[in-house]
This record gives structure tokens, C-alpha cells and sequence, in this order.
């Protein structure tokens, strides 16, 4: 009789522990599911914030994160004049690559416009990341403009004016002509500061000139095959 009894009280046991366990793992579950929910609401809300390719690229960024090992924290050039990205996949366990290898917002030939403000024409937003002024481009409100005159281009830092370019043109020109430069230089970029245009002895009140667009060259330039991984204008290189 008690080892009818104690085995009854065994079978009881075991039939109480796996209904707990059943019950813990049944929790476990649950709280999982909360956990991924929960991670996969924060991983939206932060793709709406800071973008997936744009802004700060979040979404992008993660998915190079899920899909590559990084062996080192890589180097990441975002045009967009924002504050750094790295945070996003920064590990501070791990060294930076010498070279940058994640371009967000790439643009292979960037531009800068200009529109008419005073005395001279003013940029509209910043550009960075250029080691070359490629063309110049003039928006006229007739079929042609006859220029004979010295242009500066320049910027105010700190109070102080620094020209960048200067060239004098002698030259009909028609309108939205690319005038070929291929001037050397990085001093176009800026992350704050403005550029200005000013042409010598031009008359700014007969409105001729509608707007000028200054062409890039992107100081980094790559080819599909050193392309890893892309997503519109973000790319991950060799």
C-alpha cells in the first residue's frame, strides 16, 4: 500500500512539474514574442526617424550590420550635412578601417545652386566630399549672355573673405551651357559656411542671370565592382 501510495504521489509530482513547466515555457514564449514585437516597433520608429537610405541611414546601416561581420568598425562618409552615423553600429571593442567603405547620400557629381542675393549670388545648402569644380552652369533669362567679366567665387569664414576661384570670362553664353573648369581643390566643402559668386561690373538689377549651378567631381569614386552592397544612394565598397 505506501508504494501504491508514494508512486501515486510521484505521478502527482511529475504531472504538477509539467504543468509548471508547461506554464514557465508558455510564459517564455510570450515574453519573446513581446521582446521581438517590441524590438521590431523600436527598429521602425527609428527607420522613420533617422531614414533607411537618407538622414542618417539607420535602416541601411543596420541591415550591413546583420549582414556583414564587421571586423572593424567601418569608416562612414554620409553627405548629408547631419552629425556622424557611427553611432548607429560603432563598436567600441573594434579598431576603424583606414579607408571609408559606407557612402550614405552619395552623390558621384554633386552640385551647388545659386541664387541671385544683393550684390551677388549665394549657395544654396553645402557640399562635401568634392576635390574638383567640374563645369559652371548658368541659368538665363534669354537665349544667350555676353559676359565680360572677372568672377570670384568665394567664402566668409569668421568674419574674413576668402575667394576660392577666380577667372575672368570672355564668352557668349547660352543658356544652362555646362563651361567646362576642372578646377582642382577642396575648399568648396563646408559644413556650415556659405559660398558666394560675384561677378565684376555686372549690372544684377536687369535680372539676366536666373540662377548658376557649380558641378562636382565626388572626391571618392568607385564602380559596380567594388560594390558589396547598395541601396538607392548608399553604398558599402571593398
Amino acid at each position: 500500500m505506501l508504494k501504491k501510495k508514494k508512486i501515486k504521489q510521484n505521478i502527482n509530482i511529475i504531472i504538477i512539474l509539467s504543468f509548471l513547466l508547461m506554464i514557465l515555457l508558455i510564459k517564455i514564449d510570450f515574453f519573446r514574442q513581446i521582446y521581438f514585437l517590441s524590438e521590431n516597433n523600436y527598429n521602425k520608429r527609428m527607420v522613420k526617424n533617422h531614414g533607411y537610405c537618407g538622414k542618417d541611414s539607420y535602416g541601411f546601416l543596420l541591415t550591413l550590420k546583420e549582414k556583414f561581420k564587421f571586423i572593424k568598425n567601418p569608416r562612414i562618409l554620409n553627405s548629408d550635412v547631419i552629425p556622424p552615423s557611427d553611432w548607429i553600429i560603432y563598436d567600441s571593442n573594434k579598431n576603424f578601417q583606414k579607408k571609408p567603405n559606407i557612402f550614405l547620400n552619395y552623390q558621384k557629381n554633386p552640385s551647388l545652386i545659386f541664387s541671385p542675393s544683393n550684390s551677388n549670388f549665394k549657395s544654396k545648402g553645402r557640399v562635401q566630399f568634392t576635390n574638383m569644380l567640374d563645369s559652371i552652369t548658368f541659368k538665363i533669362n534669354d537665349k544667350n549672355l555676353n559676359l565680360k567679366n572677372n568672377i570670384n567665387i568665394f567664402k566668409i569664414r569668421n568674419g574674413e573673405r576668402k575667394i576660392i576661384f577666380n577667372k575672368y570670362f570672355d564668352k557668349k553664353i547660352n543658356d544652362s551651357e555646362n563651361i567646362n573648369i576642372s578646377f582642382k581643390t577642396e575648399e568648396f566643402n563646408a559644413r556650415w559656411d556659405p559660398i558666394y559668386i560675384e561677378i565684376e561690373n555686372f549690372d544684377y538689377n536687369k535680372n539676366k542671370i536666373s540662377s548658376i549651378s557649380l558641378n562636382f567631381k565626388n572626391k571618392y569614386q568607385f564602380n559596380t565592382n567594388d560594390i558589396l552592397f547598395s541601396e538607392g544612394n548608399c553604398y558599402y565598397i571593398k
